[in-house]
């Protein structure tokens, strides 16, 4: 969705783009070489999207690809200048262009109006907001610039790229409805990379999109790809009545905010097309939950679990829940309710969703990083971009006088899918 924006914003400027996404193609860095030939590019750009998959029990180190990429396109192409952007590269941004010397610009947070300016001014890239450059040697950082005006961002192309690979995937198409959050959850830096104030599509023009690719494309399936979908609540309740007015018969998937979760609206989501919805409350125990400094309590997250498992109305909606294990204001007790509420929704959502389980990545400027180095959780001078992918482990917030447990929960974790395994295996004879 990303790489779309950003194709669409310099196509508009009247440059010939190309994408390609090595995730759609079971030889990559032969396809690449192969694209970068037939087509030999004045420029190359490469969205770094996630540092790693942020999983503690299966790590999976993305920069290392990256840096993997980058070496790959060298080699292939050795004058043509390299430009990088995307989240993952705006969060140690300073750090990825001193470490990696061949990528000649980034594009730092959004980049629908710094990239078509740096294209038009090459020769003096230094006059760009927003972008950073080598001179002399040096990295430069040519100063801030707003973030872009969401609402005034053409629908983006999808004809750029072949839509193909993505039609049987729901998380693989993304919309988007608005961005920033105003949320002030301690672990997440989406305020810092979006904005702390929602900008906010207008719904004739997300339902524009939607319509767009259902007709043009077929597409049966879609996500909101937005941090919370359902707040403000009113804006995604006319999303839905459109979506239904329009006649438009898609299914797709959101994450949402506990707190606006009213029967009216999920009875009226369903009936738009939302099969799966993703709640983030991060944790059970009210002690936890106040530390995170979510606008929930401990009555609000069950509460929710009794909805959806006491309602027939909401029929075969997938319901998830993202909780993170022994986070910052996490107690013996909280540890043992959050056990009790992983297994209750594993039990009672069976088939249809359920929670997983995971440790808080630390990330640069949040709370529960600075909280980490506070308490000693981590060393004062840890690089959050380790150049071992092992080091990736020590990346992860444990409360200390707690991590017995974190053993409890990774063998819980490791194990159960093994049984779920064997027992399904027993159903057709033992392997």
């Amino acid at each position: 969705l990303g790489l779309a924006y950003i194709s669409t914003a310099a196509y508009q400027h009247g440059h010939d783009v190309q994408i390609f996404d090595p995730n759609t193609t079971a030889n990559p860095y032969e396809e690449l070489e192969s694209r970068i030939i037939s087509f030999s590019p004045d420029i190359i750009g490469i969205s770094l999207r996630n540092i790693d998959n942020q999983y503690r029990i299966a790590p999976c180190y993305y920069y290392k690809h990256f840096q993997y990429l980058l070496g790959k396109i060298r080699e292939t192409t050795p004058n043509t200048k390299i430009i990088v952007g995307g989240a993952g590269f705006s969060m140690f941004a300073n750090k990825i262009m001193e470490r990696n010397p061949s990528i000649d610009f980034g594009i730092y947070l959004e980049g629908e109006e710094s990239l078509p300016e740096l294209l038009d001014n090459l020769d003096k890239p230094e006059s760009v907001r927003g972008i950073y450059i080598r001179t002399e040697g040096k990295v430069l950082f040519t100063g801030f610039r707003p973030l872009p005006d969401f609402k005034k961002l053409s629908i983006p192309k999808r004809d750029i790229l072949n839509i193909t690979p993505y039609l049987n995937h729901m998380e693989s198409i993304g919309i988007q409805t608005r961005r920033g959050c105003p949320l002030k959850c301690t672990y997440c830096n989406y305020p810092q990379l979006n904005g702390n104030v929602l900008r906010i599509r207008a719904v004739k023009d997300v339902c524009d999109e939607i319509e767009y690719l259902v007709r043009q494309y077929h597409i049966k399936q879609f996500m909101f790809a937005d941090g919370v979908f359902n707040a403000p609540l009113r804006h995604s309740e006319e999303i839905c009545e459109e979506i239904i007015k329009r006649g438009l018969k898609v299914k797709w998937s959101a994450w949402m905010e506990l707190k606006h979760i009213p029967k009216h609206f999920l009875l009226l989501a369903i009936k738009a097309g939302c099969t799966s919805i993703t709640f983030s409350p991060d944790a059970v125990s009210q002690s936890a939950l106040n530390a995170l400094q979510k606008e929930l309590n401990e009555k609000d997250v069950k509460d929710s679990l009794k909805l959806f498992t006491g309602n027939k109305d909401f029929g075969d909606l997938n319901v998830t829940y993202s909780i993170f294990v022994n986070p910052p204001g996490e107690t013996f007790t909280g540890i043992l309710k959050t056990i009790l509420f992983y297994l209750k929704a594993k039990l009672f959502l069976r088939g249809r969703g359920g929670p997983f389980l995971n440790w808080i990545r630390l990330e640069p400027e949040t709370k529960a990083f600075q909280y980490a180095l506070k308490k000693g959780i981590i060393k004062k001078h840890i690089d959050l971009l380790p150049d071992d992918e092992s080091d990736l482990k020590n990346m992860f917030y444990s409360n200390p006088s707690l991590r017995l447990f974190d053993f409890l929960i990774i063998g819980m974790l490791k194990f159960l899918p093994m049984i779920k395994k064997l027992f399904s295996n027993g159903r057709s004879g033992y392997q």
